[in-house]
């Protein structure tokens, strides 16, 4: 019986934090979504998620002085 061939694009990243060793599995797809692709849809679809409502902020008015700041 063969065993099927998984992707062999990847590599091992072996981390410590505080008493604990991660050993993580990272995959690298061939032909797959990049970074920058992966950002804009995020921003596309959480646009149309949100009904395509658009504002502008309003500056804060800063009628007193910080408590902390120096007089």
């Amino acid at each position: 019986m063969t065993k099927n061939k998984e992707n062999q694009n990847f590599q091992y990243m072996t981390r410590r934090i505080g008493s604990t060793t991660y050993k993580v599995k990272v995959v690298f797809l061939d032909g797959g979504e990049t970074m920058k692709e992966k950002i804009l849809r995020m921003i596309r679809n959480e646009g149309l998620q949100n009904g395509g409502e658009r504002g502008t902020m309003e500056t804060p008015q800063m009628s007193r002085q910080s408590e902390r700041s120096a007089s």
